[in-house]
């Protein structure tokens, strides 16, 4: 007997919404999880530059936290490089160089 039921899960609600509703649930779902771009003062913008500095100096482990597109990524590895010229910090990590910009680091911790 309830092998006569056809139900055909989220397909027949999909009817119900309207295209307003519809596009404001991708939105959120798109928007879910983003982070916003911290501010920073010129003090904390100056010790982030410091932290960098004493990482390369010393060639010790650091892990370099980088904003983007509303999202935070972490990298761990030595500073190899740091390009003034480009604004680049060069980090060899374990699977290999990451290239950073400078304007995308929001944080800076050595592992010493």
């Amino acid at each position: 007997m309830v092998d006569n039921i056809r139900d055909r899960g989220t397909k027949k609600w999909r009817g119900l919404m309207l295209s307003e509703h519809t596009q404001a649930v991708n939105d959120w779902m798109v928007s879910d999880g983003q982070v916003e771009r911290p501010q920073f003062d010129e003090w904390e913008l100056e010790s982030i530059q410091m932290e960098l500095e004493f990482a390369y100096k010393r060639q010790s482990e650091a892990m370099v936290t980088t904003w983007r597109k509303g999202k935070l990524f972490t990298y761990t590895g030595k500073i190899s490089e740091l390009d003034h010229r480009l604004n680049l910090i060069s980090i060899e990590g374990p699977f290999g160089d990451d290239k950073i910009p400078v304007v995308d680091v929001i944080k800076v911790q050595s592992m010493e």
